[in-house]
């Protein structure tokens, strides 16, 4: 979901300090007085503005490939005594700053803009060491998504993060708020000047300031620092559970409190035995039903990673504690050795790249304590690369990953390519002055940029990339400069909010912008034609730039919604709304900027009819959660006479189908209202409340669901159920029937209970379609692990409930092989789109979706524009189709002969009608004789493969087969293959036989597979000289003509006479020139003399 746009932003990367300069007042004032020396008080260097106002173009200069290494060795940057070379980086979870450290210092830095804001640099480094590793604190409160660092007050802590230095300290920093404004824009004159976005509000006035000093038990070095993530649950007066931080030492691994007591200390040889490897990295994850299980994964210097498992004590609970568990990650003897690990808590993943490249993916459930390994994203750039980089985006919806060859590649979470960057390195004058001291005579060496660490920005529309610039030298690699790069995304709608007119049509936003693709598949009254689209295909988009007034100030944008008629476009960032006409071109806002700072959307945005619904807070009434109504035809106005609907608790999400409103709160209640509109009168009525925590532990985490659609049901209204989608598992909450409670008495709030199923634990995307085809009432979409599954939902399915196609019932007795059949029968299709879809055209017949992978890599000075953000699209119909005989000729060939026929040719008739409404309703179609003709190709290519198995299995030994002539064509035994397979072919032959187009699609796709084929496509339609017959009955004359080639090979030569001369003399009736010259043709193509032209005209003279 995440696509390139426009080129590499390079950012000025300067960490000189000034060792003049003295130490700042406020600084003196906020550390806190503690044990630490005086020669370790650090120095604050103020703000450095580091971003270039204009973009510079790279011109990639790289190793050549006899130069280049393979695997470029990585430098100990750790070691370097060079001031201005950063050791690690880290960024916050938030994507609001990132903290790099030096050897004698830390520095600070606002993403957007780009502004090193302070900076803390040590006098010396003899007494603590130098900085080894940073962490951010997770807090327990986080900053809300609407707040921003101007609201916080002077001297007020925003922000804490925790460095240890090699001698075993650890300092606490703290980030506080300054009195005054670090950097401001200076004009000679006063005018008005546009910013751009997120750069409203200026820079940020922070700074750092050490509050304290800790010191680890025992002598032994830091190497490495980590910190929980997920949601903990703090017992009362338990010090071991909530949110803590890792120290890992060469010796122990410490677990240390955020007011640094320390906790637990652990022998590293408990967790693995290898005396010669140290800890590289640690990841502490947390979150689970079981509040007090936690799992440790460390990755070791050799490539290994180790998890410990253990679990903490409950408040007022003694009983002793079970040991910890210790096992290896991965095949104790796998050839891969781990390079670098990264975890999200929003989709429960944690990514593990390799010296080979490849990253592997493992899903950590919140039931039980275990990591298991549910994915491999291979790396098929460049031989030889290593993982060097990887970091999730806060939604846990991509993943980025960094490579030694320069690469960066952007995945979907269950690890589809979306597209790759190579990144260019960027010489500075600095480096050409060093590169003459060597004899390089001042040009430019070759440098490869490798990816040491990546932080994605708020809104995930911009990926900041800090690099390592190294180029080979002596048989080694040296450490040049290092730089930092700004790749912007555009993002598809559908990630902020599913709502109908986002999965309908190809939607985008980036930065400042929103894309609505026009060429959408289902308009034909398109303004260009298909020509002038594939030579201009940036006219296929629309590009609205959101006003700078807007963005400027509520960067990023947060929520983007398309309406069903892709007419208007709502965006929300941090604070208010607005909304785009795409018939007048113009942006509609709030009224004035107290209306616009009074909301923050909070759960999304989407349309209904002619109405802008709003979940938001409201912080004029002391963040007082609503649901606010905006009509279309008015103005964009908080008046008193508007729409709004109070809720107890902050929206998760929402979502709209029909006139049922969803409300997911984030207390895990679920809230139902009742719509009635019209042209300038909307009323809201509340019609239940749901419990989705009622079943005891809860199934549902608000924070995590990403949608939340109802299953098309008629019981709706008594007994509803609900597809949420959580992380990447898509799953049915159902209430159950009150007979099936045990409650007795009435039925209440208190009595109502649920029941979950998993549709699939490997979904990235779900859509809903209420769009009926014949018996069919809707269709429930997901795309996960490359491929994209449908599930239809019958008319008879949507009366008793609608959940039972979704979700196989798990009756007593039943083996695993019976269950996998049922979800095998419940999914239509099972399709590889080759593109990632982001929307459903179901009018259409065919999802929609955008790939970039054909593209290859982005070089870094390419401007990657609309023009790089090809829709592609996928025909289904075939496949359901398909989907739909399959199921009706298993269902005839499972019955007991012997048993009821008459049951079972009503069945069969009535699945057959079934796929025959659903064809008839996309017969208008340019391309449905194409979506027919490929699903008679692939039943037929099918059922020969199928029959050519069945002819070499152990079962009927393989016997010399006998070529066939033409006078006896042969006609396959369609009665002996497996699971009813034969019996596909002619129900695809008598579906096709009620459309028009009949003829023309066997021929073409006669035409378009091998000869073998022929005899078992024309057995299933009476054979080949029946069916010519037909089409010459029917006045296809340019179908019958096709066929003769057929009939040529099939037939024999005296049937072929007649049939040619029946055939010539309707054309000669008709006066279709074009029909008889084709016969001649033919005619001189197949005979050896024109002998046989002469007598065919002289028995056609005569015949008249």
């Amino acid at each position: 979901m995440y696509w390139r746009i426009n080129c590499t932003e390079h950012l000025v990367l300067d960490v000189r300090t000034d060792p003049t300069q003295e130490e700042s007042k406020e600084v003196k004032e906020a550390v806190t007085s503690n044990t630490q020396s005086t020669a370790a008080r650090p120095k604050d260097n103020g703000a450095r503005l580091g971003r270039q106002r204009s973009i510079t173009y790279s011109a990639g200069v790289g190793l050549d490939a006899g130069r280049r290494m393979a695997v470029p060795q990585t430098v100990d940057k750790k070691s370097t005594t060079d001031p201005t070379v950063v050791v690690r980086w880290a960024g916050t979870a938030d994507g609001r700053l990132v903290a790099g450290i030096t050897c004698q210092g830390i520095y600070l830095w606002t993403l957007r803009p780009f502004v090193q804001l302070s900076s803390l640099v040590y006098k010396s480094t003899e007494e603590f060491g130098s900085p080894v590793d940073l962490v951010w604190k997770t807090e327990e409160e986080p900053m809300p998504r609407y707040a921003d660092y101007s609201d916080a007050q002077s001297g007020a802590v925003v922000a804490t993060l925790f460095v240890v230095l090699s001698r075993g300290y650890v300092f606490e920093i703290a980030v506080y708020k300054r009195d005054t404004p670090v950097l401001e824009y200076e004009f000679s004159t006063q005018h008005y000047h546009v910013r751009g976005a997120g750069e409203g509000k200026g820079i940020p006035a922070l700074g750092l300031a050490q509050k304290r000093t800790y010191r680890l038990p025992g002598s032994s070095s830091v190497v490495c620092v980590a910190t929980t993530i997920g949601r903990c649950q703090q017992q009362q007066g338990d010090a071991e559970s909530g949110s803590s931080a890792l120290v890992a030492t060469q010796s122990h691994v410490h677990r240390l409190a955020w007011t640094g007591t320390l906790v637990s200390s652990v022998d590293i040889k408990h967790i693995y035995d290898n005396p010669l490897a140290h800890i590289r990295q640690a990841l502490c994850i947390a979150g689970f039903s079981d509040a007090a299980t936690e799992i440790e994964v460390y990755l070791f210097s050799d490539g290994v990673i180790r998890t410990l498992t253990r679990k903490h004590r409950h408040s007022g609970d003694n009983s002793p504690l079970p040991p910890p568990e210790t096992r290896t990650l991965g095949a104790a003897d796998s050839i891969h050795r781990y390079t670098v690990m990264a975890y999200t808590p929003a989709s429960r993943l944690a990514a593990v790249g390799t010296t080979t490249g490849d990253v592997f993916l493992y899903s950590v459930s919140t039931d039980k304590p275990d990591m298991s390994r549910v994915g491999r994203i291979p790396f098929t750039h460049e031989r030889g690369a290593q993982a060097s980089a990887i970091a999730w985006t806060p939604d846990g919806l991509a993943l980025s990953c960094g490579y030694t060859s320069g690469h960066v590649c952007v995945f979907s979470a269950l690890g589809y390519e979306l597209n790759t960057t190579r990144l260019g390195a960027m010489q500075s004058p600095r480096n050409m002055h060093r590169d003459n001291e060597d004899g390089g005579g001042g040009v430019a060496m070759a440098v490869l940029p490798v990816p040491a660490a990546l932080v994605w920005m708020r809104g995930s529309t911009r990926l900041c990339v800090f690099s390592d610039c190294l180029s080979a030298m002596d048989g080694g690699t040296v450490l040049r400069h290092q730089q930092a790069d700004v790749l912007p995304f555009a993002r598809a709608a559908s990630s902020t909010v599913a709502c109908d007119g986002n999965t309908k049509r190809v939607c985008l936003f980036s930065d400042d912008k929103v894309f609505l693709n026009l060429c959408e598949f289902d308009q034909a009254d398109q303004n260009q034609s298909q020509s002038q689209q594939q030579l201009q295909p940036e006219l296929q988009w629309h590009a609205a730039h959101i006003p700078p007034e807007y963005i400027a100030s509520n960067w990023p944008i947060r929520y983007v919604a398309a309406d069903d008629d892709g007419r208007a476009i709502a965006v929300a960032g941090t604070h208010g709304v607005a909304w785009y006409s795409c018939a007048t071109q113009r942006w509609r806002m709030l009224r004035n900027q107290q209306q616009e700072e009074a909301i923050a959307c909070v759960g999304g945005l989407l349309w209904y009819h002619n109405y802008l619904v709003v979940a938001c807070i409201n912080r004029e009434y002391g963040d007082l959660p609503q649901l606010l109504f905006f009509a279309r035809n008015r103005p964009l106005d908080m008046t008193s006479d508007m729409q709004t609907v109070v809720l107890e608790h902050p929206a998760a999400t929402i979502s709209c189908h029909n006139s049922n409103l969803l409300v997911l709160c984030r207390n895990n209640m679920l809230y139902q209202y009742a719509i009635f509109d019209d042209v300038d009168f909307i009323q809201v009525a509340f019609r239940r409340q749901i419990d989705l925590s009622a079943s005891g532990a809860p199934v549902v985490d608000p924070p995590r669901v990403r949608s939340l659609q109802w299953v098309p049901s008629a019981l709706f209204d008594t007994r509803p159920a609900f597809l949420v989608h959580q992380g990447t598992t898509l799953m049915v909450v159902e209430e159950l029937p009150f007979d099936e409670t045990g409650a007795g008495g009435t039925k209440n709030a208190a009595s109502v209970l649920l029941r979950t199923a998993v549709v699939s634990d490997q979904v990235e995307m779900t859509i809903t379609s209420g769009v009926n085809f014949g018996n069919m009432h809707s269709t429930v979409w997901w795309f996960g692990a490359s491929r994209l599954h449908a599930c239809l939902i019958s008319l008879e399915d949507f009366m008793d409930g609608g959940t039972s196609p979704l979700v196989a019932s798990q009756a007593q007795n039943q083996t695993p092989e019976d269950l996998l059949e049922k979800q095998q029968q419940r999914v239509a299709i099972r399709v590889r789109p080759e593109f990632f879809p982001i929307a459903v055209s179901a009018d259409k017949g065919m999802a929609i979706g955008i790939d970039q992978e054909d593209w290859g890599a982005f070089d870094d000075h390419t401007v990657a524009g609309l023009s790089r953000l090809p829709v592609r699209a996928k025909l289904y119909l075939h496949n359901i189709l398909d989907h739909m005989l399959t199921l009706a000729a298993n269902a005839s060939t499972a019955t007991d002969e012997e048993e009821e026929d008459e049951e079972e040719e009503s069945a069969t008739a009535a699945a057959d009608q079934d796929a025959l409404l659903y064809a008839a309703c996309f017969e208008h179609l340019e391309f449905f004789a194409h979506a027919m003709e490929i699903l008679l190709h692939e039943v037929l290519v099918r059922e020969m493969d199928q029959q050519h198995h069945h002819q070499r299995s152990p079962a009927t030994p393989a016997t010399p087969a006998t070529p066939a002539t033409p006078a006896t064509p042969a006609t396959p035994d369609t009665t002996t293959m497996a699971n009813g397979s034969s019996r596909i072919l002619p129900r695809v032959i008598a579906l096709l036989r009620n459309f028009p187009s009949f003829y023309e699609i066997v021929v073409h796709c006669a035409r378009k597979t091998e000869a073998a084929f022929w005899p078992h496509l024309f057995a299933s339609v009476g054979g080949p000289e029946l069916f010519f017959r037909q089409c010459l009955a029917a006045g296809r004359l340019e179908t019958a003509t096709q066929c003769l080639l057929i009939l040529q090979t099939l037939e024999p030569s005296s049937v072929n006479e007649s049939n040619i001369l029946a055939l010539l003399n309707r054309a000669v009736v008709a006066q279709n020139k074009p029909v008889c010259l084709e016969i001649i043709r033919f005619l001189g193509m197949v005979a050896v003399s024109d002998k046989p032209l002469k007598q065919l005209l002289e028995r056609l003279h005569h015949h008249k």
